[in-house]
């Protein structure tokens, strides 16, 4: 078991372009500072206390992802940053890497009370509530800067509070998932959604990303991520359609060979935190807690953005070739994958669309 108080930061990737990428990221660091409480209210003025606060009943995160990705410094940086900016002092114990069960059965656990914290990507929270199945419909999201929107706009606001009444958790603010998924495979090189016919694609159990993997010609298998590399080395699965920080990072490269840039659907995830967690988080700390989980995300997103093309780079360096489409292929994969829209999304409230492709 893993435990950690808390951690620092940590590095998606330790090299000199990440460090001249920090500092010319600063600008945009400041930016999201400042604009880090916009979406926090309900809460009163936070000045720091002059009288150091504590709530060290234990809260345990179980994660997906690595230490040091996104998903696990939105987690870990909370309680550096309440203890620096507001005196607060909590004890979060963080078990990375899905040590506490796949991604599904975190989840079933954050509800349950077994754990208090879990992440993971918009596409697998919809076995509970569609609140957040707006953002897997196929190139609805342009990419960072649309995202970064949508993550501080009303409508995530809205459906982040339909999905706390459906689901009896509390939602906390969102993080990146690494960019847009790419499609992996390890048959052959896959410039139109023709060449990918039939191959057997690892799923989400998400309807939208199903449903989006048969458009293209391709059979969808659902698969826990923890058993992913596994389905791929026996054959289970020859491909996925996940974003490159995860490809690198849990050696996927090693099963697959070819990647094709389809831009289809950008990777958003967020925490939850077991509702009972919350409420017995005194609103002296409640108010302060939901900034630090704000900046540690803000924080997150300028490293994850920077991450993208990093780990295309380190995938093509062992060997993994990645295709970027003319305008005439990619058109064909845009226009499979929008017929999506009026079949496995044809339920979703048209005004959250229409807000959404407004922040484009």
């Amino acid at each position: 078991m893993l435990r950690h108080r808390h951690t620092g930061s940590g590095a998606l990737f330790a090299s000199g372009k990440d460090r001249r990428s920090d500092r010319r990221a600063e600008g945009y660091r400041r930016a999201a500072a400042a604009t880090a409480g916009a979406v926090i209210t309900g809460f009163p003025a936070l000045t720091r206390s002059a009288q150091q606060k504590k709530f060290l009943k234990p809260i345990v995160a179980g994660l997906n992802g690595k230490e040091g990705d996104p998903s696990y410094t939105s987690v870990s940086d909370v309680p550096r940053i309440l203890a620096e900016k507001y005196d607060i002092e909590v004890d979060f114990q963080i078990h990375p890497s899905s040590t506490l069960g796949t991604d599904l059965s975190q989840l079933d656990a954050v509800q349950t009370g077994f754990i208090d914290i879990t992440s993971n990507v918009t596409t697998q929270f919809m076995r509970y509530d569609p609140a957040f199945a707006f953002l897997d419909l196929p190139y609805i999201v342009t990419g960072w800067d649309q995202y970064l929107r949508i993550a501080k706009s009303p409508v995530w606001q809205q459906q982040a509070a339909q999905f706390e009444k459906g689901v009896g958790v509390k939602v906390l603010p969102p993080v990146g998932a690494g960019g847009y998924r790419l499609f992996w495979n390890n048959k052959r090189q896959t410039k139109t959604p023709a060449d990918a016919a039939g191959l057997k694609m690892r799923s989400v159990t998400s309807p939208i990303v199903i449903e989006l993997l048969r458009a293209w010609g391709t059979n969808p298998t659902p698969v826990p991520w923890v058993e992913t590399y596994t389905a791929l080395q026996q054959g289970v699965a020859d491909g996925f359609h996940v974003q490159p920080i995860w490809t690198f990072k849990f050696n996927m490269y090693e099963v697959l060979k070819y990647a094709t840039e389809v831009n289809a659907i950008f990777g958003i995830q967020f925490q939850v935190m077991n509702i009972n967690t919350w409420n017995a988080i005194p609103e002296s700390i409640q108010g302060p807690m939901m900034l630090a989980f704000q900046e540690a995300a803000d924080n997150a997103n300028v490293r994850d953005r920077e991450a993208e093309d990093f780990f295309k780079g380190e995938l093509r360096k062992v060997g993994m070739e990645i295709y970027t489409p003319n305008k005439s292929e990619f058109s064909q994969w845009q226009e499979k994958g929008r017929s999506v829209w009026g079949t496995a999304g044809k339920d979703i409230d048209r005004s959250v669309i229409d807000q959404t492709i407004a922040l484009s």
